[in-house]
């Protein structure tokens, strides 16, 4: 016996919109990323010394072990509730560690 419509009707709409809000998240994240980049590349060429890629390489990291696998889950909508928590733990890191970086 199959379940009733609107059962499987607000199940598909959850998911939906939990889809959304992984992919806006890991979105954000890669701003974040792109930000920092656009902030490295903005430094002058005689007031680099090889520090300054620290933060890429930190951002660079963060993308590529959280945000990454969230747009990777997120556009093919499985296990959006770990890709939510990835995409909120970058972006929490991101906000955290890389708000500074930023181009503003």
């Amino acid at each position: 016996m199959s379940e009733p419509a609107s059962i499987t009707d607000s199940k598909s709409g959850h998911q939906s919109w939990l889809r959304v809000a992984v992919l806006i998240a890991a979105g954000l994240g890669t701003l974040f990323w792109l930000g920092t980049l656009v902030q490295w590349w903005r430094i002058s060429g005689t007031r680099r010394d090889g520090f300054e890629l620290i933060g890429v390489l930190l951002s660079s990291g963060l993308f590529v072990v959280a945000v990454l696998p969230a747009l990777a889950l997120g556009f093919t909508g499985r296990w959006l509730v770990f890709a939510a928590i990835l995409s909120m733990v970058a972006l929490a890191l991101y906000s955290d560690a890389m708000w500074n970086w930023l181009p503003w």
